[in-house]
């Protein structure tokens, strides 16, 4: 997963949030859909349709094109941290705000673990069942500690 997400220099904290849920709700209608790879026509016609503010595009682009792309790998670690939950058990909603904010924590050092998680718990909360928040960080929080915590390489 070496493939790094654009800066979202100029963009706000509310505005990463609002990105970060845009994006999750087209990786939800692209999971419901079965749609496995990315399109830019589909995605440009939901920026279209959503009104999602013409700032936001390239963050919410690239986060959405790397979450599709990295797929098999996201819900390899999703499945591996979530003990006793297959995939198929995790509501729609949830994982996809799972893969979505999994893939920002992977391919985003320069943002902190903290801000994501709780972008993420709450984008949990709006869309998701009132457990939805406490699965998402548990899920997001043991992601981040194994993706975070490699040892240093030696030179």
């Amino acid at each position: 997963m070496t493939k790094s997400l654009a800066s979202a220099a100029g963009l706000t904290s509310p505005q990463l949030r609002e990105a970060r849920r845009f994006a999750v709700q087209f990786v939800y209608q692209c999971d419901v859909t079965q749609q496995t790879f990315f399109q830019e026509n589909g995605l440009k016609i939901f920026l279209e349709q959503f009104a999602v503010p013409g700032d936001q595009h390239a963050f919410v682009r690239d986060l959405v094109r790397a979450t599709i792309e990295n797929m098999s790998d996201l819900d390899a670690r999703i499945e591996q941290v979530s003990r006793n939950w297959k995939l198929s058990r995790i509501a729609k909603v949830d994982l996809a705000v799972l893969r979505v904010c999994a893939q920002e924590l992977l391919a985003r050092e320069d943002v902190g673990l903290e801000v994501i998680i709780s972008d993420a718990a709450e984008i949990g909360k709006q869309y998701g069942s009132s457990a939805s928040g406490g699965f998402v960080n548990g899920v997001l929080d043991a992601i981040a500690k194994q993706a975070r915590s490699k040892p240093a390489r030696s030179e």
